[in-house]
């Protein structure tokens, strides 16, 4: 998702957050790509020295979404090249955004997703 009113979905991929019903089974990793929908996701704010420095960027994060739909961890993926950048979309991302929490066979499951962020002057 581009914060700047684009329309970009999250890449996402779900992770299994239950047992079988046979017992105990050991994770096998993530599962296949699912469809993850953003509940509400604005936009950072700025960093005052980079807005004024004219720095900019776009910062991919990775966001594992847990089972309410609440960003349970938010890494880095790929840094925009600005720590104050980075620092800004991830501490956002983790504090207010929320996102319709993944299925997979009926289960509501936990859900890696890639979320780009664009710090853009335009």
């Amino acid at each position: 998702m581009i914060v700047d009113g684009g329309t970009e979905a999250a890449v996402v991929e779900a992770v299994e957050s239950s047992a079988e019903t046979a017992g105990p089974v050991a994770s096998s990793g993530p599962l296949p790509s699912a469809t993850l929908e953003y509940v509400h996701a604005t936009s950072p704010r700025y960093p005052l020295a980079e807005l004024r420095g004219g720095v900019q960027g776009t910062v991919i994060l990775r966001v594992l979404v847990d089972v309410d739909g609440k960003p349970a961890s938010v890494t880095v993926e790929t840094s925009s090249g600005n720590r104050n950048l980075d620092r800004a979309a991830l501490q956002h991302v983790l504090k207010t955004w929320r996102f319709k929490p993944a299925m997979q066979n009926g289960q509501v499951v936990q859900a890696y997703g890639l979320v780009p962020i664009a710090f853009n002057l335009q």
